[in-house]
Protein backbone atom coordinates (compact mmCIF):
# COMPACT_ATOMS: atom_id res chain seq x y z
CA UNK A 1 0.00 0.00 0.00
CA UNK A 2 1.37 3.74 -1.29
CA UNK A 3 0.34 6.71 -0.29
CA UNK A 4 1.66 9.24 -3.43
CA UNK A 5 2.24 13.13 -3.04
CA UNK A 6 2.17 15.37 -5.93
CA UNK A 7 3.43 18.95 -4.78
CA UNK A 8 2.91 22.72 -6.26
CA UNK A 9 5.03 25.01 -5.60
CA UNK A 10 4.87 28.65 -5.53
CA UNK A 11 7.58 31.40 -6.01
CA UNK A 12 6.68 33.18 -2.55
CA UNK A 13 6.54 29.49 -1.24
CA UNK A 14 8.82 27.81 0.82
CA UNK A 15 12.30 26.55 -0.98
CA UNK A 16 11.58 22.87 -2.68
CA UNK A 17 14.82 21.47 -0.78
CA UNK A 18 13.10 22.43 2.50
CA UNK A 19 9.80 21.06 1.44
CA UNK A 20 11.93 18.04 0.80
CA UNK A 21 13.31 18.11 4.43
CA UNK A 22 9.71 18.63 5.94
CA UNK A 23 8.58 15.61 3.85
CA UNK A 24 11.47 13.34 4.71
CA UNK A 25 10.52 14.05 8.07
CA UNK A 26 7.27 12.78 8.20
CA UNK A 27 8.19 9.25 6.70
CA UNK A 28 7.36 10.02 3.19
CA UNK A 29 10.71 9.55 0.27
CA UNK A 30 10.88 12.02 -2.96
CA UNK A 31 9.56 9.75 -6.08
CA UNK A 32 9.76 10.20 -9.76
CA UNK A 33 7.14 10.52 -12.73
CA UNK A 34 3.61 11.67 -11.77
CA UNK A 35 4.22 12.42 -7.90
CA UNK A 36 6.60 13.81 -5.87
CA UNK A 37 6.45 11.38 -2.92
CA UNK A 38 5.41 8.19 -1.86
CA UNK A 39 5.43 6.72 1.78
CA UNK A 40 5.42 2.99 1.31
CA UNK A 41 3.36 1.17 4.14
CA UNK A 42 4.51 -1.69 5.62
CA UNK A 43 0.95 -3.35 6.10
CA UNK A 44 -2.18 -2.79 4.94
CA UNK A 45 -3.13 1.16 6.42
CA UNK A 46 -6.51 1.55 7.64
CA UNK A 47 -8.36 5.13 7.01
CA UNK A 48 -7.49 6.36 10.30
CA UNK A 49 -3.68 5.73 9.78
CA UNK A 50 -3.47 7.39 6.62
CA UNK A 51 -5.51 10.80 7.76
CA UNK A 52 -3.06 10.40 10.85
CA UNK A 53 -0.08 10.60 8.42
CA UNK A 54 -1.94 13.58 6.35
CA UNK A 55 -2.69 15.60 9.47
CA UNK A 56 0.84 15.27 10.39
CA UNK A 57 2.24 15.87 6.81
CA UNK A 58 -0.10 18.89 6.70
CA UNK A 59 0.79 20.45 10.15
CA UNK A 60 4.04 19.79 9.02
CA UNK A 61 3.79 21.88 6.13
CA UNK A 62 1.95 24.78 7.42
CA UNK A 63 3.53 28.09 6.37
CA UNK A 64 5.71 26.93 3.41
CA UNK A 65 2.98 27.76 0.96
CA UNK A 66 2.93 24.46 -0.94
CA UNK A 67 -0.61 23.36 -2.26
CA UNK A 68 -0.62 19.08 -2.51
CA UNK A 69 -2.79 16.60 -4.05
CA UNK A 70 -2.54 12.74 -2.10
CA UNK A 71 -3.46 9.36 -3.80
CA UNK A 72 -3.52 6.16 -1.83
CA UNK A 73 -3.48 2.60 -3.45
CA UNK A 74 -3.87 -0.71 -1.94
Amino acid sequence: MRTYVRMVFHSEGADPTRVLEVMRSVGFEESMGMHDFVHKWRDRASIDEVVHLVTTMHAALKGLDVSYEITTIS
